[in-house]
């Protein structure tokens, strides 16, 4: 690649722009004129854009306290089992329509049948991104999976010639981020590569690593993600030990990892591309070829895609013909009795053509290390049994993981000039950047793709152990969610899907209310027990004002915010305790004045058990362990996590990792 050619890949991955068909590799680039603002220009920019974020979020939280007030006023207004039906409405209208379709009917897949139904691509779309290949095929429309066979495995017909696998594209390519990855995940999940039962033969499958900058944003050297750089090539390259890797001081390498083989003088350097790529190639054990493309510098996981795209439209990653597996680096997939997770993902992909994309069931690694693990594991579970069992079921999964789905590459050749166009708003950055996964998938149904879930494919993630790492994902996951459910309800419309699309409109009001939900339990709870009425409200409206006012004003990192946040935690474990133990030695006199209350939490719970027993994931419910410290940490979850959410929707920072 030239000089001429890096620099127009370079300006079309900054605008979410395939390159033309002039400015690929091998023609003749076009000239490229990028206009350089001032410094003061620049600076009032980005004052500007500071300052358009600051006034969208202030009408949020606005918009979010008036809604809470409006509704504790509502609650104050009905008469007192009226506040009851409410809550019974929110289980009948999302809960049930969740257990019937996805666990009840689970069988019975309407959604996952019949043929595409997405939209033909635009006039002017129809040449902007090309990704996918053809793949070498029978007469009978059978795929050639294996490199070796001499005969169909659907008609058995005789093939002439084996397959050259260097002039076939590969059937399955996987995109690979890596971010400040520590090396236990790293090398975790290499090895699920290797273990894994692959749906073609080895030579036919593509690994590309995308590593996001050996420098940070600001032009400093990223030592955190040297040390994962180094761990993943050690790994790759056959678990060559620490000693064998070190930072190039030659000048042209401009500070790329470089490894010296054992036993010999030789050296693996990489391809360092004019844009500052440098590219490592191999092959893994077992003969399937990667490449690790690790970027100059850190500009987030979008951009990581925008220019894994980039490279394979223009030939430098080869074109994939039937899936493309996202996967985060550490994110175990095969295991010993494991091994079938990425075969059962493909081969939902091929049989059904209207399917878009498939995820799989993410599952927490070492959920018993912790109580804060383990509230995740139970939510995790609950969430893939109830929710996205039963948007399978209608075809429409909203949010197909980054951490382990595969994607159909002609579908996105629909969606990519959508989603990897810049995000200039702070409502584009939230919709866009803090949840890229959750936007493929909007674009992919707003495209007329369906979605599928696969429980049969399992995979271990790493989740936050520490309450300030969890509250600081979730900020991220509720602000992308909220932005992306309100753009899907708006723009899908499909009328066999309405009672999913009712559950999820239901979902999408309540997560408003949520918080003054939660507290109006305790409130409820805490006059029960004898409690003053006014003593009770008042520390709950100043416990409220407080964490409003913290999470406009305070960072996490500062000692006595999280100092707060922590104790908010303990408070609101310790109070959902109590009421348990309440409850439990006067069931009979709360259950005479609360008793629809009580209906509607124990059919909520009723359900829950129910869905886990048809989806045989009972011991994730009635282990006991998880749901308790599910329950101990909802007030967090669903108190403190939204508001500090809404409070902070001008922070388009990650979150996590650097």
């Amino acid at each position: 690649m030239s000089n001429a050619e890096a620099d127009a890949l370079r300006a079309a991955t900054e605008k979410g722009q395939p390159l033309s068909p002039d400015k690929r590799p091998g023609k003749a680039a076009a000239t490229v004129v990028v206009p350089i603002a001032s410094p003061n220009a620049k600076k009032l920019a980005e004052e500007r854009t500071r300052f358009e974020a600051f006034k969208f979020k202030a009408r949020l939280v606005l918009l979010f306290l008036s809604v809470n007030v409006a509704f504790v006023m509502l609650i104050q207004l009905l008469p007192p089992h009226y506040a009851g039906y409410i809550f019974l409405g929110y289980i009948v209208l999302s809960a049930v329509p969740k257990f019937v379709f996805g666990s009840l009917l689970s069988r019975w897949q309407p959604g996952q049948r019949g043929e595409s139904v997405a939209r033909p691509l635009a006039e002017d779309e129809a040449l902007r991104w090309h990704i996918s290949a053809e793949a070498a095929h029978c007469r009978c429309g059978t795929d050639r999976t294996s490199v070796s066979a001499i005969a169909c495995a659907g008609c058995g017909r005789q093939f002439k010639t084996p397959l050259d696998p260097a002039r076939q594209p590969p059937l399955i390519t996987a995109c690979v981020t890596v971010h400040h990855e520590a090396p236990d995940g790293l090398c975790a999940g290499v090895s699920s590569f290797e273990r894994s039962s692959l749906p073609c033969d080895a030579a036919l499958c593509q690994l590309v690593y995308i590593v996001d900058g050996r420098f940070s944003a600001a032009g400093e050297y990223d030592v955190a993600q040297e040390r994962s750089i180094m761990s993943l090539l050690l790994r790759l390259y056959g678990d060559l030990p620490s000693t064998c890797a070190r930072v190039s001081d030659v000048p042209d390498l401009d500070k790329c990892v470089v490894l010296t083989l054992p036993g010999s003088n030789l050296q693996v350097t990489p391809q360092l591309l004019p844009d500052g790529t440098a590219v490592y190639t191999g092959t893994l054990s077992r003969g399937v070829p990667f490449a690790v493309l690790v970027k100059r510098s850190n500009h987030g996981k979008r951009h990581s895609h925008r220019l894994f795209f980039s490279y394979m439209h223009c030939g430098v990653v080869r074109r994939t013909a039937n899936a493309i597996l996202f996967v985060d680096s550490d994110v175990s997939f095969a295991w010993k009795g494991n091994d079938g997770g990425l075969r059962a993902l493909y081969e939902r992909l091929v049989a059904v053509p209207s399917v878009g994309g498939a995820c799989g069931e993410i599952e927490v690694w070492g959920w018993t290390s912790s109580p804060i693990v383990a509230a995740q594991h139970f939510e995790y579970k609950s969430n893939q049994f109830l929710a996205k069992s039963c948007e399978s079921w209608f075809g429409m999964v909203t949010c197909l993981p980054g951490a382990f789905c595969v994607v159909r590459p002609r579908a996105l050749e629909h969606v990519l000039g959508h989603y990897l166009r810049p995000a200039k708003t702070v409502l584009a950055r939230n919709q866009l950047d803090l949840g890229e996964d959750r936007t493929m998938t909007t674009l992919l149904l707003e495209a007329g793709w369906r979605t599928a879930y696969v429980p049969e494919a399992r995979a271990l993630t790493e989740a936050p152990a520490t309450l300030e790492r969890l509250v600081r994902q979730r900020r991220r996951w509720v602000n992308s969610t909220v932005v992306n459910m309100a753009l899907l309800l708006r723009r899908v419309h499909r009328p066999a899907a309405a009672p999913l699309l009712l559950s999820l409109a239901v979902e999408l009001v309540s997560s408003f209310t949520l918080p003054t939900a939660v507290l109006l339990l305790l409130y409820q709870v805490g006059t029960a027990a004898g409690i003053n009425h006014s003593l009770v409200a008042g520390a709950i409206a100043a416990y409220a004002l407080l964490l409003v006012i913290l999470s406009l004003a305070g960072d996490l990192g500062h000692e006595q915010v999280a100092y707060f946040f922590n104790a908010s935690a303990a408070v609101g474990a310790f109070a959902m305790f109590l009421m348990i133990i309440f409850i439990a030695q006067s069931f009979g006199e709360f259950f005479a004045q609360y008793w629809l209350e009580l209906v509607v939490a124990f059919g909520w719970a009723a359900v829950v058990v129910l869905a886990s027993v048809v989806h045989r994931q009972w011991t994730s419910v009635l282990g006991i362990a998880a749901p308790l410290c599910w329950l101990f940490l909802s007030p967090t979850l669903y108190v403190i996590v939204p508001i500090y959410a809404v409070c902070n929707f001008d922070d388009v920072s990650w979150g996590t990792r650097g």
